[in-house]
């Protein structure tokens, strides 16, 4: 059976070293994935995740074992991206304080293109890599802020008031975040520049005697 968070924490309050390498184990890749999207620098994000669980052996008599460990986790880690992201591009990071830079409002309809049920394995296989490879592109150009909620939201399921309590912020404020990054999402698929398709030429021929027709 799979331990609740706070009961691992609980028993490392207690003394149970294995407890905390059990979170530390749960919880590395998530917020290391985290910190390297917000930081985009590979050794920036080890060295988040790392302080991250510091803090939490450092904060561990103040931390409360009735609220939900996992958003109070992750909020130490985007406080210190927040605080390492204002070192190295203060105007570029200035929206991870949750500052509104986009006037767009209304829900985003979600559009997905369904691919043809005779579509063989391989053609499925290409469509959902190239969907991926799109995503992620579309993903990179969104501001910071919209970047965290996105992936608190639909990468770690967060609920919306995880994230509140993960970013600090009123849960309206989330909401509207949530709803203008995916509306910024949107427009980033729509204004991708695709590659014009190419004519297709048929191969010359050859003359029985080898030589080109």
């Amino acid at each position: 059976m799979t331990l609740s968070d706070e009961t691992l924490l609980s028993q490392y309050k207690e003394g149970n070293p294995r407890a905390f390498r059990a979170l530390v184990q749960r919880y590395t890749t998530p917020i290391y994935n985290l910190a390297l999207r917000l930081l985009r620098d590979p050794m920036e994000a080890e060295n988040v995740t790392q302080e991250t669980f510091l803090r939490v052996v450092t904060a561990l008599d103040r931390i409360r074992l009735d609220l939900p460990f996992k958003p109070y986790l992750f909020q130490i880690a985007v406080n210190l991206c927040r605080d390492q992201a204002r070192k190295q591009h203060p105007l570029l990071f200035t929206d991870l304080d949750g500052n509104s830079i986009l006037d767009a409002d209304g829900e985003a309809e979600t559009r997905s293109e369904s691919i043809a049920d005779e579509a063989p394995p391989a053609w499925e296989r290409l469509e959902k890599q190239e969907l991926l490879v799109r995503l992620q592109t579309a993903m990179d150009l969104l501001a910071p802020a919209y970047q965290t909620a996105i992936t608190l939201r639909y990468v770690e399921e967060f609920s919306y008031e995880e994230i509140a309590q993960a970013l600090a912020l009123p849960l309206n404020t989330v909401r509207t975040q949530l709803r203008r990054a995916k509306h910024q999402l949107k427009l980033n698929l729509e204004n991708e520049p695709r590659p014009a398709p190419q004519p297709y030429r048929l191969p010359k021929s050859r003359s029985p005697e080898g030589g080109l027709a």
